[in-house]
């Protein structure tokens, strides 16, 4: 009897075992024909981005055709998460890593059969999902990054800038922040950090409803509404000094909650411009300055006049130090003050190690994107505006 129930016992220990060997099997033939499938689609997209790198013209209405209903969609569905799914994924991305790591190790200790490693579905999955990436990427955004310059659809004439010429675009900033202050209420903390008059939710509405109206009369901003997400690990971010990122895989933006408000509120409007076909970093800081300061909002218009200071002044400071002072000397002090509130925040995040890192990354990538200025690019916004405000 005994002997019986072993051997039945044992057969279906060997049933189980095909069972379960089939399974693998079939699993590992679908990633199979799943890499496959977005090998092809890769391809496909990487054409899409040799077409649009010859054409500017092709570039130009794709971007504001197929690419913004895609960017859009991406943004729906990403929207309808409370939480950030960029940082939810990068988060469950590096935890999958090490798991898949440990278990590797142990499979390769235990002298587990090649072809049941767990490896030969993290392998594929891994590549499938990079590929998914990519192909999202060229398909929503890459265009963009080759589309007409932002000046020519602007109408406007950008070069490069002499010191007197930031002197007097400072000027005129400081004159427009100085209306400002005087008719919003505008307050501030005791450190001289301005305080966003509305929540963050709030800021993100208005936002979407003066990129609707400024899609109106400059027909090459996207007008759809999106939601901007919090990033829980803020703090953390600034040590990268990063203060908002679009991502273009999951179509949301991410804002950094931890930087004074006013870079706060400019940052969600910077990253709204990515997310509306704005790619070139320069372009999306003047996008985001135009679309703010042409608004009814004060405290808004407040934050991009204020942004837009700071770059002209540390353009006009590396120039000459003689109209920096005085610019300094004729600038409302609450501005000042503004200015010292975020040096006192960010000191302690100066000299990061991670800064370094995130800067040569972020550079890299500006510069694979087709723009030779990298993380300069950001301060080329002064010739747009300096043009925008007609500085002769």
């Amino acid at each position: 009897m005994d002997e019986n129930n072993n051997i039945n016992g044992a057969a279906e220990t060997r049933v189980e075992t095909k069972a379960e060997k089939s399974k693998f099997n079939t699993l590992i033939s679908v990633l199979k024909k799943g890499v496959k499938i977005m090998i092809f689609v890769t391809v496909a997209s990487m054409i899409l981005g040799v077409v649009s790198a010859i054409s500017a013209d092709f570039a130009e209405g794709y971007t504001r055709t197929v690419g913004r209903f895609l960017r859009m969609v991406l943004a729906k569905i990403s929207g309808i998460f409370p939480f950030s799914l960029a940082e939810t994924l990068l988060v469950a991305g590096v935890v999958l890593v090490i798991y898949s790591v440990i278990r590797m190790i142990f499979e390769a200790i235990k002298n587990v059969p090649y072809e049941k490693r767990y490896e030969l579905v993290f392998s594929r999955i891994t590549i499938i999902c990079l590929l998914a990436a990519l192909s999202l990427y060229n398909f929503a955004f890459s265009p963009a990054n080759k589309r007409y310059p932002v000046e020519r659809n602007f109408d406007l004439s950008r070069g490069e800038l002499t010191a007197q010429q930031l002197y007097d675009c400072i000027v005129t900033v400081e004159d427009e922040i100085y209306k400002c202050l005087e008719e919003g209420d505008i307050r501030a903390l005791p450190s001289g950090s301005t305080i966003m008059p509305y929540t963050f939710a709030e800021c993100n509405a208005r936002l979407n409803d003066i990129y609707k109206e400024a899609s109106k009369k400059y027909p090459f901003i996207d007008g759809f509404s999106s939601k901007a997400k919090t990033v829980a690990l803020s703090e953390l971010m600034t040590h990268t000094h990063i203060s908002g990122i679009y991502t273009p895989y999951t179509g949301e933006i991410n804002i950094n909650v931890n930087y004074p408000d006013y870079v706060t509120a400019f940052s969600m409007g910077h990253e709204m411009a990515h997310q509306r076909g704005i790619a070139r970093e320069d372009e999306a800081n003047f996008v985001a300055f135009v679309v703010m300061y042409e608004s009814d909002d004060l405290y808004l218009r407040y934050c991009a006049l204020t942004e837009l200071f700071s770059y002209l002044t540390d353009a006009l400071y590396v120039t000459d130090e003689e109209l920096f002072a005085a610019a300094m000397y004729r600038c409302d002090d609450r501005v000042l003050y503004e200015m010292i509130g975020f040096a006192d925040f960010f000191a302690p995040y100066e000299s990061s190690p991670a800064a370094s890192i995130s800067e040569s990354i972020n550079d890299a990538s500006i510069k694979l994107r087709g723009d030779s200025a990298g993380t300069q690019s950001y301060n080329k916004m002064v010739e747009l505006a300096a043009a925008y405000f007609e500085i002769k």
